[in-house]
This record gives structure tokens, sequence and C-alpha cells, in this order.
């Protein structure tokens, strides 16, 4: 099932002052640091003092700045190579720094709709609202909007903690390319790009955050992901889905991350199960299959299966991973099963169809 807000939280963000405790995490890389008190105290130092780092959501693993500092920011875009024209979103700790990010002033309509969808907070759900000054057009792509949220993390929601500022952080891998949802994945991507990989295990949803445009009416589904768009309709009512007409032709000031047509992508070139015919396939091809009734694996050199209950909590949560193991195999193809665009399906094809484009 779908995440849900968890039954011990208030309809908003913990207060402010929760304190979290970590196990430890032994044999790892230089880069790789186990999510320790004192790991977390250096990671937040490094922060405050304009670097950048990798540290684990339960979405995807993020590569974070210091939201404030406009220089900060743009090492992001650099070590990505992301088009500047794509916003960030920015992780916040508690609901109290919500007023030095979004402008409480410019939109009576916006908040209202925020009372009542931050039951899922914190989650993976991020909200576009009306930018503070504050936060520098870098983050924003040059838009009067932001993109905001409260990562249920433990790690995640340590490391805000102690950092005291909100933090700008897109995913923690090339531009385009497939997210990382372990510490590994983030080493193998940019390797020498960061210094400093906070390893939060496995991400549990796998999955990018849903983001949400509270600025239109209705508000805009701009990515779906494991808060899915029936768990949103049954908060705010109707919802439109998928960028406005003016949004459809032109990059230029994409109001969301997640919307570029050709995205997650390995270099391994990947397609959806029916796309190519079987006859077609070329002498080497990887099958990632979902299971059930479509988990024949005849003609595939390799077949991963991710669920053999066709389960969808657990094909996102294992998608990613997945489509990393794969392309680290010197095959011709990747090919993926496929499921129905409802719930959580919804965000699963979305993110298959833009790696396949």
């Amino acid at each position: 099932m779908h995440p849900h807000p968890p039954s011990n939280s208030p309809e908003s963000p913990p207060p402010c002052g929760r304190a979290f405790s970590f196990g430890s995490i032994d044999d790892r890389l230089p880069m790789i640091y186990p999510l320790t008190p004192e790991n977390i105290k250096k990671a937040a130092a490094l922060l405050a003092s304009g670097e950048t780092l990798a540290f684990p959501t339960e979405t995807v693993y993020g590569l974070g700045a210091n939201a404030f500092n406009a220089e900060a920011v743009a090492k992001i875009f650099e070590i990505k190579g992301r088009p500047s024209f794509n916003p960030l979103i920015v992780h916040l700790y508690c609901e109290t720094q919500l007023q030095e990010v979004i402008d409480l002033n410019a939109s009576v309509a916006a908040l209202e709709l925020l009372d009542k969808i931050k039951i899922f907070w914190p989650g993976p759900l991020s909200l576009v609202l009306p930018k503070n000054p504050r936060i520098p057009a870098v983050v924003t792509a040059g838009l009067d909007t932001v993109a905001v949220r409260f990562p249920s993390h433990p790690g995640a929601r340590a490391l805000l903690e102690a950092c005291k500022f909100p933090v700008a952080a897109p995913s923690a891998n090339l531009s385009n390319r497939v997210s990382p949802t372990t510490a590994q994945h983030v080493l193998d991507e940019l390797g020498d790009r960061v210094d400093f990989i906070l390893d939060g295990g496995a991400c549990q949803v796998g999955l990018e955050s849903t983001v949400l445009s509270l600025v239109e009416s209705p508000p805009r589904l701009l990515r779906p992901g494991a808060i899915t768009l029936e768990d949103l309709t049954s908060h705010l009512g109707k919802i439109e889905s998928g960028p406005a007409p003016h949004q459809q032709h032109t990059p230029q000031g994409l109001p969301s991350p997640g919307m570029l047509k050709r995205h997650y992508a390995p270099r391994t070139k990947i397609v959806l199960r029916g796309q190519i015919e079987p006859k077609d396939y070329p002498p080497k091809v990887g099958l990632i299959s979902f299971g059930g009734t479509s988990a024949d694996s005849n003609g595939f050199t390799i077949v991963t299966t991710i669920s053999h209950h066709q389960d969808l909590d657990e094909v996102a949560s294992k998608l990613f991973g997945a489509i990393h193991a794969m392309d680290n195999q010197n095959l011709d193809l990747i090919v993926v099963d496929t499921c129905a665009e409802k719930g959580l399906g919804l965000a699963i094809m979305d993110r298959l169809k833009r790696a396949a484009a």
C-alpha cells in the first residue's frame, strides 16, 4: 500500500527538537559515512560552510546545499550538469521554517490548501507555493514559486535539524540519469564530484516525491509519486494533472523537477515491454519483471524479478536499483515490464516512459 501519514503524527510536521539515534555501519569506502551523530554534525558543518554533500531521504538520495547560499546551490547544478531552468526542492525540518521559504502573504488560497494537505508531512510530498524573496533565484530557476517538503527519513531529519537552515536538493546523480537509492549508487555515479555521502541504507519509497502545485486553481499534479493522485483528491477535491498548456512546449521555467521528456535514463537503452517485438531484440537483453503472468523469461540474457506478486510498493522501491544493476551488465537493451497507470502505477510509469523516451 502507498504511504500514509504516520499514525503518531499530528496534521503538521513534528516540532523542532526531536532526537534520533543510529546504529553503526561498517566496511564503508572513505567517502561514504555512516549515520552517526558525529557524522551528521560534520555534514551540517560542511553545508553551513557552503559545501555540497549527498544524504538519504525516504524517496531517493539527495545532493544538498544551503538553500540560502546561492553560490553553494550553483555547485549542485555544476556537479550534476543540470540545466539552470530546472528548479530544486527545498527540504525543511519543522513547520516554523516555512515562513523563511514561502511568502505567507502572497496567496491566501494556497495557504488554505496547505492546511488541508500537510497531513502527508513529513513524507514524500513536495508542494509548490509562493516564494519568499530570501530564497535565491538559482534555487527556483527564476520562478516566483518554490517547491518545499519535509522528508520523513530519520537521517534526513536529523541532518536538517542539525543544520538549522533549509537544504535545497535534487537527486544525487548526473542530470537525466537514473536516481540513486543507495549510497553506493551515488558514489558510482558521481565519484569524486562529491566528497561526503551519508549512508542511510536503501531508500524505502524509491521514487522521487510527488509534486503538487497549490498556486493554481484547481491544484495541479506536476510529478506523480508515492502520495498518489487519489490520495490528494480525497483531501482537496479536483486536481489537474501534468503541465499546464503554456508549459508543454518549452523547458524554460519548468514549475517542478522531473518534467523533462527524457529523464531517469541509464547508459544502456531501455524500452517498455511490448515496444519492441522479441524477434527484433539485440543479442544481449535484460528483463526487469514485475512478476505475475508477465514473468516469462524466454529470450532474455538476464532476468530480474523485483516483485513476485506485482506489489507496486515493492516495484517502486526496487525499480531504480534494478535499473542500476542491469546498466552494469554490458547489455545491448533493457526491457521493463509495465503496470496500470493508476495509484502508485502512475508514478512508476511516469519514470519508465521518461527513461525510455
